[in-house]
């Protein structure tokens, strides 16, 4: 994709404006259990005497519209589109959510415009039937390719030249990138009106636009960003940064967080790599995006997917992240992004065992 500038302070405040009258300002969550856990996996990994505090801190966004914070790219890539841009539709190709969020986002601008929009969505094969459902029920056509990320999205060029529609890829461009620069922005906001400012924040990443969002939103007023990602089947991106090249192909079987299973796109990845924009990545394993997913549902309250509970994992179980902390010599303010809630209660099931058992005393 075309390389862009890292948005200013005023490009978030302006695409904030522009996504008011759409978005939800989702809300922000505190758990004393979960908080307390991270505590003492800092203590326990740091073999400190006495390590100083973390306070963590959830931004809602599995109760965005669509079950993600996706919602919030498609809608402000959208409303910077003209008229004539929209008379042959767009096409999106995604792991799921964004599937959802385009076609909410143009069934949307379809009734506020006045104007017809198809939307055409392009999903794996293995999709949840659930995310594929939602994208049919705001209208969309759903065309499924194979597990290969490569495969959908020339399976969407395809479409876009077929059909003439514009192309709203998933994570690298400036638009998507501001989009989901307010929903940290918006995490910030909220976090300082409470009397509680964050001092970091930690966002899941596959294609890398929440990632560069959320440099752009924290960047301005000094708050460290760390990225996460699944140690094994996903877009690879600590590992990437360590020898200083963007991975080209995604290695290793899948991830129970599936939703992050997409390449680091090619202008996100220029402002990831930069220094100074990012602390760290950080890698969780799988057992411990299970762990994460089971008592964060318990103790929070609602559904997340597992793309969502990497960065609540990498808070309580990443030792880098707890070097960090125990680093910092005071109690630390910690902003953990959940993205997404789209899965059932029976998929939870299915994916963590013993889950029902944890789901009952819910």
């Amino acid at each position: 994709m075309a390389p862009y500038d890292l948005p200013s302070a005023d490009d978030v405040r302006n695409a904030a404006v522009v996504l008011a009258p759409i978005v939800h300002r989702t809300p922000i969550r505190t758990s004393p259990t979960l908080t307390r856990m991270a505590n003492q996996n800092i203590l326990g990994s740091t073999k400190q005497p006495s390590s100083p505090q973390v306070e963590l801190q959830f931004k809602c966004e599995n109760l965005q519209h669509t079950g993600s914070f996706k919602f919030r790219g498609a809608c402000h890539f959208l409303a910077k589109l003209e008229y004539q841009d929209l008379k042959n539709g767009v096409v999106a190709y995604s792991t799921g959510n964004h599937a959802q969020a385009v076609a909410h986002a143009a069934q949307l601008a379809s009734k506020a415009r006045n104007i017809p929009i198809p939307s055409y969505v392009v999903v794996p094969s293995n999709c949840p039937p659930k995310k594929v459902a939602a994208a049919r029920s705001h209208g969309a056509s759903v065309l499924l390719s194979s597990t290969d990320p490569n495969s959908r999205v020339l399976l969407a060029e395809h479409i876009q030249r077929a059909t003439g529609a514009i192309l709203i890829p998933p994570a690298d461009h400036l638009n998507i990138v501001l989009g989901q620069a307010t929903a940290v922005q918006e995490f910030l906001q909220q976090a300082s009106q409470t009397g509680n400012p964050l001092d970091a924040i930690i966002v899941p990443s596959g294609g890398g636009g929440l990632l560069c969002g959320a440099i752009a939103a924290c960047k301005p007023h000094g708050v460290a960003v760390f990225g996460c990602e699944p140690a094994v089947g996903g877009p690879g991106l600590a590992s990437a940064l360590e020898v200083g090249t963007r991975a080209l192909t995604l290695q290793g079987p899948g991830s129970i967080a599936d939703g992050l299973r997409s390449l680091t796109g090619e202008a996100n990845w220029e402002h990831i790599r930069a220094e100074g924009n990012v602390r760290q990545v950080l890698t969780v394993s799988e057992v411990q995006i299970e762990q994460a997913l089971k008592v964060g549902v318990k103790e929070l309250g609602f559904a997340i997917e597992p793309s969502a509970a990497v960065p609540l994992a990498a808070a309580l179980f990443s030792d880098a992240f707890h070097r960090w902390a125990a680093g910092a010599h005071r109690q630390v303010r910690v902003g953990v992004v959940l993205t997404g809630g789209n899965v059932s209660m029976e998929d939870l099931a299915a994916l963590v065992p013993d889950f029902k058992m944890v789901a009952r005393k819910s």
